[in-house]
Formats: structure tokens, sequence, C-alpha cells
């Protein structure tokens, strides 16, 4: 737990206009860019893989959908077996930051969905994680996410400049 808070002072104190990463503190971006993808191309199995077993999403909009690692697991299978699609995803780091093999992050993060039923649908969030580093490489520890509201100009600089409709 003190790593955490120790990062978390060290992210506000790192946050710049200009933020420049290592590769990385750059990796731990494309990791969490590339959690659709691996949805998409790779199936349940190997996404499910990429959370850690203790994984905890703090839900701070109420919907309910993730909760633990069994709770994102039964959530994503199921939009899998429905068809959709996650087509499109996109990171734009804010500041990141590894300590002792723990990453934090905060993040814009850009997510497109296709549905079975041809609809498209671009959400984007500010959003943070925790990731750990495992033998077999990073896995997503804790995650929270605030949709942006493009409409209020809440992030309406980042908010779908990188995934087409």
């Amino acid at each position: 737990m003190i790593h955490y808070l120790i990062a978390a002072s060290l992210l506000s104190a790192v946050q710049s206009d200009t933020p420049e990463f290592s590769p990385e503190e750059a990796e731990l971006a494309s990791f969490w860019e590339n959690m659709g993808p691996t949805l998409r191309d790779e199936g349940i199995e190997a996404y499910v893989e990429r959370y850690h077993p203790d994984f905890t999403h703090w839900d701070i909009e109420n919907t309910g959908a993730l909760a633990d690692r069994a709770s994102a697991a039964a959530y994503w299978a199921g939009f899998a077996e429905a068809g959709h699609v996650i087509s499109c995803t996109f990171v734009d780091p804010v500041t990141l930051a590894i300590v002792d093999g723990v990453g934090f992050g905060r993040l814009y993060y850009e997510q497109t969905n296709s549905y079975a039923d041809g609809r498209v649908e671009s959400s984007a969030f500010r959003m943070s994680l925790v990731l750990l580093r495992e033998d077999a490489g990073w896995q997503v520890r804790e995650t929270n996410m605030v949709r942006i509201d493009a409409a209020s100009g809440d992030g309406a600089a980042f908010a779908f400049r990188h995934c087409p409709e």
C-alpha cells in the first residue's frame, strides 16, 4: 500500500504540459491500449490473463459493470459472444511511473465498439490504473474510469480524435 501512496505523489510531481516517458513507462500505456485488441484478436482467455487475480475496478459511475476479475471476464465474454467487437482503442498518457515493479498511470482512453447490429460508438474516459509486473509481464491490478462528456467540453480536445466512428 505504501508503494501506491509514494507513486501517487510521484505522479502528481512529474505531470507537465508535454510529458516525456521512458520506454518502460510508455509500455504501461501500450499495455492498456492493447487490452481491446487482445480481446478482439486473441480471445477472452488471453484477455483475462492480462488481469491480475486480485483485479479490482472502482466503478465511480455506479454502473456495476466491473468489480473484480471474474465479473470483468463475464462481462467481456458476453460482449464478444454477442458478436460485438472493440474495433479501436487509443491511449493518451498524462502521467506514468514505475516503482518497484508497480506501474501507475493516469491517461485519457478512447474506445470504439462495433456492435453486432451495425452500430458503432466511441467513448472517451479519464482513467487511472495500477499494473503489477509478474513473471509473464504486466497485469492490471486496479482501474478507475470516468467517462468524458465531449458535449460539455470536458476533454473535448481529446475525445474522438483517434478512433473513427
